[in-house]
């Protein structure tokens, strides 16, 4: 209890600094950084590929997000001068939630969006996570594949999330920590 106190009285600051790097994956090289405002015109450009045309995000919530909260990170994927994934992740109160994840059409099951989450998951560790959170759409079985295959488990549903197209969210939860500190 003592520990949650001093937690909650002394939080330690967030530490969102992300050094940009080339990775080698699957014959691609791949260029990951921390995302700015001059990479919101291609992050509304693959959510329209990824979302058939929609874009569920508009500019101001990419600029909110980059902008306006300090405990927010975006980082993206490129390959040569195209995108090709995006992640998102707000933290606050010892929780990392993913806020967006989003991979080509063309770039998926590649491994991509896994090797994205474990680098959030473990920012958030990093900044001391306890838990980290995110909805997907329960009619989406590959991600919810993918992030049960990382450890999150099915928390509950939010009904009519996706007010739009009256489609239900799964809320999912992965503990970062034990009931000892430990990591998972």
């Amino acid at each position: 209890m003592l520990k949650k106190f001093n937690y909650f009285f002394h939080q330690p600051e967030i530490d969102l600094t992300f050094p940009s790097y080339a990775l080698r994956l699957n014959g691609q090289t791949l260029q990951i950084m921390k995302a700015s405002d001059e990479n919101i015109s291609d992050l509304l450009i693959l959510e329209e590929q990824v979302y058939s045309g929609k874009t569920p995000w508009n500019k101001f919530s990419f600029e909110s997000e980059l902008k306006k909260h300090s405990n927010s990170i975006y980082l993206v994927v490129y390959e040569s001068s195209t995108l090709v994934a995006f992640v998102g992740m707000r933290l606050q109160a010892q929780e990392g939630h993913i806020t967006n994840i989003a991979v080509k059409p063309s770039y998926q099951h590649q491994g991509i969006g896994t090797y994205l989450l474990n680098a959030m998951i473990e920012l958030a560790r990093k900044n001391h996570a306890v838990q980290m959170t995110l909805e997907v759409r329960v009619d989406n079985d590959n991600a919810k594949s993918v992030y049960q295959g990382l450890g999150f488990k099915p928390n509950f549903v939010r009904k009519n999330y996706y007010v739009s197209e009256h489609v239900d969210a799964l809320s999912m939860i992965k503990k970062l920590t034990d009931r000892e500190g430990e990591e998972c």
